[in-house]
């Protein structure tokens, strides 16, 4: 199918018939020659005091300030998300699809009171190591048409046989150099459902070990945007208010219960960060604060 499949809402979607489609739909992949076709939603309107505000806050460690956390538009773009990534024309399996990379950028702050428009667009793929990658685009303007957040999702797809061999847009890989350790956090058994509720992210990997076992993991696991979030609620001072952009490598799952360790260091005009395990044998994520380019 060619052209822009535009979706425009009056108001944010329900997730539920985008849920029991992913729970519904046993296939999924591209054909040769085949890519995901360019797919855009988009609603006028968006404001963050939800009535999930309060409670994302708190399950994340922000504090209130009047302005949402720079992490929580992607939470109330998550509708939008989901009706991109259910759309008929849309030709991967959403259940099993792996976020890997995320990388936001907060151009000035967001008042919580605030009306936003909100755009969520995918479009074309590349060959990964272990299957097929594609970016979701977030964005947010004001009153005005200025952006002032966006993000990137890199999502992957995995391909049975794909793996032994490298492909498409290759990482740099770094090896940091050792961060001081600037904090530890319990990740509680319960922390899925939490932040699910709050977030509207009830994927079963998340909510117990019963509904992770069905899906391959012996334990539930923390959602990686919990993981971030929290990172950005520590990192909250040294970003202040001014334009940024938060970038995250997400390495191996977190198991539930665990405890993690929150490391960071100035560099190079920015700051490092990372989430390990307490001996340091597990990298769970990996990420960086730039400032954001204002030009």
């Amino acid at each position: 199918m060619s052209g822009k499949i535009l979706l425009e809402y009056e108001g944010l979607p329900s997730v539920l018939p985008s849920f029991i489609k992913a729970a519904t739909t046993l296939g999924g992949g591209l054909e040769d020659g085949q890519t995901i076709p360019d797919i855009q939603a988009r609603v006028s309107g968006v404001c963050g005091t939800d009535g999930r505000l309060q409670s994302y806050s708190q399950v994340c460690g922000f504090e209130q300030t009047g302005t949402l956390p720079m992490t929580y538009p992607h939470v109330l773009a998550f509708p939008l998300q989901l009706a991109v990534l259910s759309h008929r024309e849309f030709p991967l399996k959403l259940l099993g699809l792996v976020h890997v990379r995320n990388s936001i950028t907060q151009h000035q702050p967001m008042p919580a009171q605030e009306r936003f428009d909100a755009t969520v667009s995918v479009g074309g793929h590349q060959e990964a190591n272990k299957g097929i990658e594609f970016e979701m685009l977030t964005r947010y303007a004001n009153s005005q048409g200025e952006c002032v957040w966006e993000s990137s999702a890199v999502m992957l797809a995995r391909v049975s046989g794909k793996g032994k061999r490298s492909g498409g847009r290759k990482e740099k890989k770094q090896t940091p150099e050792v961060m001081p350790e600037a904090g530890r956090w319990r990740a509680p058994a319960d922390i899925g459902r939490r932040y699910g509720m709050a977030a509207g992210d009830m994927n079963p990997i998340h909510l117990s070990g019963i509904s992770a076992k069905l899906f391959g993991f012996p334990r539930a696991i923390a959602h990686g945007m919990w993981l971030k979030a929290r990172c950005a609620a520590d990192l909250a001072d040294d970003m202040g208010e001014r334009p940024c952009t938060l970038s995250v490598e997400f390495k191996r799952p977190v198991f539930l219960p665990s405890e993690v360790v929150f490391s960071k260091a100035e560099s190079a005009g920015g700051i490092d960060f990372a989430l390990a395990s307490p001996d340091g044998s597990v990298k769970h994520m990996q990420g960086r604060v730039n400032p954001a380019d204002t030009d």
